[in-house]
């Protein structure tokens, strides 16, 4: 048995995410803001999905939710049916058909895979997630996927006592300050942070120091410490 587990995030880790959505937020942006740009009321939209998380929990069809009503919300009307056919067919992407793995990661993860212990972390709608996960070709990899409601650090100790890991050589890796290094650190488990170009605001946070945190840039980088 392979003496390191990695543990490691899904969305914005091994396949585009947040750009899909933001691709959906810009034309929705276009048609019930114009003239605003999509980066002036990006945080309010943000804000708007959250508070329907709060309520419906995560996955497509919330955030189908969140643009029908923020129709009246930042656009002023009441959503019709022929809005609501708009709204659908801008959501088409988030049936997730098709994923755009990240550069390096198939080839990355076969390495990784040959001489440690791989577990994939992610949060989300347990369907649609792994709807992901069977479409992305990388399933083979893991010993085990973990889909969360989301990342704490009592959903990070309940992995840890599940599959008996030592913290001392267990690892997380993700692109989220919020869900995948701040909880793993609060733990015992090591981090490795992975930024991506764009993050959902309300996973964003300052990356602190930490003697167990390790910064890279591409996922490839990996191999030159697991």
């Amino acid at each position: 048995m392979t003496s390191t587990t990695l543990l490691i995030d899904a969305d914005d880790t091994l396949w585009e995410n947040i750009i899909v959505f933001n691709a959906v937020n810009q034309a929705y942006v276009d048609w019930v803001m114009p003239g605003k740009s999509r980066g002036e009321v990006q945080l309010d939209l943000d804000t708007h999905q959250v508070e329907m998380i709060a309520i419906h929990g995560y996955g497509r069809e919330t955030f189908r939710l969140s643009l029908i009503s923020g129709i009246e919300r930042f656009g002023g009307w009441t959503a019709t049916e022929e809005d609501i056919a708009r709204v659908d067919r801008l959501v088409e992407p988030l049936q997730w058909d098709t994923l755009d793995i990240r550069a390096g990661v198939e080839d990355t993860l076969t390495a990784l895979a040959s001489r440690n212990r791989l577990l994939l972390v992610t949060k989300g709608n347990q369907v649609e997630q792994m709807e992901k996960v069977d479409r992305s070709g990388l399933k083979h990899h893991f010993d085990a996927i973990k889909i969360l409601e989301k990342k704490s650090p009592g959903e990070y100790q309940q992995i840890i006592e599940h599959h008996a890991l030592d913290v001392s050589s267990t690892w997380m890796i993700g692109n989220s300050p919020r869900s995948d290094i701040e909880p793993a650190l609060a733990v015992g488990l090591g981090a490795v942070f992975i930024a991506h170009t764009d993050t959902w605001s309300h996973e964003a946070a300052p990356i602190k120091p930490h003697p167990r945190l390790i910064e890279l840039a591409l996922f490839s980088e990996l191999l030159d410490h697991f």
